[in-house]
């Protein structure tokens, strides 16, 4: 189940206990609940409501977890601490969120195509900066912020949002003339990487990173001016330069942009390269919710990953909110480790791990789901990615 399908579930429970009008209720925002709490996700809709309702929060809890026990998703629902409700789902909600989020493709994670964002009214907003020409490596970097908080508000919202007071003004993208780029995809090749003929700080800085790094360097960090040496973590500068890059000139897992891309490229050679080299059908083929796919999803990588889908479209709304591209950067550092530790832990292709064996069938299924987990972290890896402004590459 989806983010936002559990969000309208659990507002119609709330009608259904209160006698409100389900339109005019807030968001229930569910999010996964800690190891240690019961249930697998929460929602405060009950302590958003106490005070109209004249009652205490945890009266409403209870009255909302009784009216989500007769709902058949769900598997047990209690209140939690002052009146939180926490649920349980079915494990077959699992490969529902997977499915979606495979068919939804980029537009799960801002629940709404990107694509559209680059043209008409929105194009002002979603272009670029050309970081390249400014001068100093501390205005290179308020131009990728601002460039990252108007597209992650346009994505979580539908509409540009003004940098913050004090940022510096952004140029426009590299050529004027020239239409905005395709959203999100791209290759390696990073056409400042290299360059000999700069002509300012910010441009040596990216004939050294490379500008995806760049980028993601400048928007990892959350206060607006880092103080001198100040690190986003262990070799990672919060204001790189040309001559300190730190980690973010080395393509290897230590560069947290690298490994995001990584990620993406890897998912996408799985399903275009890999998976019909084999045979196998591609992703977004149906898969059924059996009970062998079930078994496969609810194995600790598989679910930490689901966990980490389900996250998205929260952690965008999140970031729009505060204006803080930093958090949608971690969120993306976070599923691409949640990819590659899953990976590792079976055969995508083969649909087998751990010497685990199965029928035919069942081995076709579980591969199923598992190139529609691929190919919804894709879709997830480039969404994020396009909105601090770099490109997803495709091929390993």
């Amino acid at each position: 189940m989806t983010p936002r399908r559990l969000d309208a579930l659990l507002r119609a429970a709330c009608a259904a206990a209160t006698g409100l009008d389900a339109d005019g209720l807030p968001a229930a925002d569910p999010r996964r609940v800690p190891p240690e709490r019961p249930g697998d996700y929460a929602t405060a809709l009950p302590m958003r409501l106490a005070g109209p309702l004249g009652r205490p929060a945890r009266d409403v809890a209870a009255d909302l977890a009784a009216e989500l026990r007769t709902r058949p998703h769900v598997t047990a629902a209690v209140v939690d601490g002052p009146g939180f409700v926490n649920v349980s789902l079915t494990a077959v909600s699992r490969v529902s969120l997977l499915a979606a989020a495979a068919e939804d493709g980029m537009a799960y994670l801002a629940g709404a195509p990107l694509a559209e964002m680059t043209t008409g009214p929105a194009a002002a907003a979603w272009a670029a900066s050309a970081l390249d020409r400014a001068e100093t490596v501390a205005a290179a970097r308020d131009w990728a912020r601002a460039d990252a908080r108007r597209r992650i508000a346009l994505a979580a919202a539908g509409v540009s949002a003004a940098p913050r007071p004090g940022a510096s003004p952004c140029p426009a993208r590299r050529d004027p003339a020239a239409p905005v780029a395709a959203v999100g995809e791209g290759g390696w090749r990073d056409p400042l990487f290299g360059a000999v003929d700069v002509a300012t700080e910010a441009a040596r800085l990216l004939a050294v990173t490379g500008e995806a790094s760049a980028r993601v360097a400048f928007c990892r960090s959350l206060p607006e001016r880092p103080r001198p040496g100040e690190e986003t973590g262990p070799g990672l500068p919060a204001l790189p330069t040309a001559d300190a890059p730190g980690l973010w000139a080395r393509h290897g897992g230590g560069n947290p942009a690298f490994a995001v891309r990584y990620a993406h490229a890897h998912a996408r050679t799985t399903l275009e390269v890999w998976a019909p080299a084999l045979g196998l059908p591609p992703a977004g083929h149906p898969f059924p919710a059996g009970p062998d796919v079930v078994a496969d999803l609810s194995a600790p990588p598989a679910a930490a990953l689901v966990g980490a889908l389900f996250d998205g479209p929260g952690t965008l709304a999140t970031a729009a909110r505060r204006s803080e591209p930093h958090i949608l950067v971690r969120y993306l550092e976070g599923l691409a480790a949640a990819y590659h530790e899953w990976r590792e832990s079976c055969d995508v292709v083969l649909g087998e791990s751990g010497g685990a064996t199965a029928s035919d069938d069942a081995r076709g299924e579980v591969t199923a789901a598992r190139l529609g987990a691929c190919a919804a972290v894709a879709g997830v890896l480039r969404a994020g990615l396009s909105l601090i402004g770099v490109a997803a590459p495709t091929r390993l």
